[in-house]
């Protein structure tokens, strides 16, 4: 049975009234943290392949990146397999990369969208999905760096991150997860990955 991966096909929002100096060295830093295989390419546009249980969460650092520079970013996730694996992830092919340009094609108001073969794990994640972005969207810019920061450093209790995001008290960490509604949203991110894992 061949393995199952993610594919993540996204373009950053808002990109044209920024210069790129601003935000793709931030897009380049939060995917080469995740996988070495990913391309970037017609200016704003990325493809990432990740194993699944990583999937979701990339997405959610992605858009907490470009939220802390006042962007955001669009991503379809598709979950499958691959049957051809060439050196860049634009020009392999699979059932991954067919759903993850599905999902992309598939954004409207919403700017996260997964797609694999169950309709029903879809559906589900869709929703959760749709709530979470939609909780995402009021973020301010530190509250989204704090966010990336809890979301990429999991092993840091909250006064281990504010040494690591340089503020002075850790209340400050945890007013700022507490109003991005990062609790729920973890548990949220944790539930729809385990419908994929187990789907």
């Amino acid at each position: 049975m061949e393995k199952r991966i993610a594919i993540l096909t996204g373009d950053i929002v808002g990109s044209r009234t920024e210069s790129p100096t601003t935000w793709l060295p931030a897009l380049q830093e939060v995917l080469s943290q995740q996988t070495t295989k990913f391309d970037i390419f017609r200016g704003d546009s990325f493809q990432a392949e990740l194993h699944i249980e990583k999937a979701i969460i990339v997405a959610i650092s992605i858009k907490a990146t470009m939220i802390a520079l006042k962007l955001d970013a669009r991503i379809g996730i598709g979950i499958g397999t691959k049957t051809h694996d060439a050196a860049h992830v634009k020009n392999s092919f699979g059932d991954a990369l067919i759903y993850s340009g599905e999902a992309f094609d598939e954004l409207k108001k919403d700017t996260l969208f997964l797609k694999s073969a169950n309709e029903q794990t879809n559906r589900l994640c869709n929703v959760i999905l749709s709530l979470v972005t939609a909780l995402t969207e009021r973020w301010t810019p530190n509250m989204a760096i704090t966010v990336k920061a809890a979301l990429e450093h999991t092993n840091l209790n909250q006064i281990d991150l504010a040494k690591l995001l340089k503020k002075k008290h850790q209340s400050q960490v945890s007013n700022e997860l507490n109003k991005a509604s990062f609790a729920k949203i973890q548990e949220a991110l944790a539930y729809c990955t385990q419908a994929i894992l187990v789907s």
